[in-house]
């Protein structure tokens, strides 16, 4: 294996962990993590939100579910419903917040990262343009999923 090939897959460990870490203490229920898969573009979102990173990390973490999930975990965060733009908020603000605690992990393993701002995607949005994609699926009781989706440049 080449060092090269190497770092590249360290890279990868470390964001996957990170992510799984970042979801886990912000979003507040009991989840069930599947195991990484690799995907191809391209990469359709029908309600989610994408977090850009910039530094030792290129490329966006993208959150996809449904937005009566999205919308449940609002409510236990909040203690009220979220809906119509208060939804698309929410969503925005949980990306960042999913996104900020992954730079932090990412920022204790030695690898600096900065996020862009959100972006919520709804409607039939095709992502492509990425050299990897991992796809891992978290599931909640009651069939709830939020897909997390690492489209990395590296």
């Amino acid at each position: 294996m080449t060092t090269e090939l190497k770092n590249i897959n360290e890279l990868v460990k470390e964001v996957y962990n990170g992510t799984i870490y970042a979801v886990k203490n912000i979003i507040p229920f009991d989840p069930s993590v599947g195991s990484p898969q690799l995907i191809n573009p391209p990469l359709s979102v029908n309600f989610g939100v994408m977090i850009g990173f910039t530094g030792g990390l290129k490329g966006e973490l993208v959150l996809k579910s449904d937005q009566d999930f999205i919308s449940k975990i609002g409510e236990s965060m909040f203690g009220m419903p979220v809906s119509g733009d208060m939804l698309e908020s929410f969503a925005g603000e949980l990306g960042n917040m999913i996104a900020g605690s992954l730079s932090t992990y990412l920022a204790e393993k030695d690898i600096r990262t900065d996020i862009t701002h959100p972006t919520v995607l709804q409607g039939d949005a095709q992502l492509s343009g990425f050299k990897r994609a991992l796809l891992v699926e978290v599931k909640y009781q009651d069939d709830n999923v939020l897909s997390v989706h690492l489209l990395l440049n590296l």
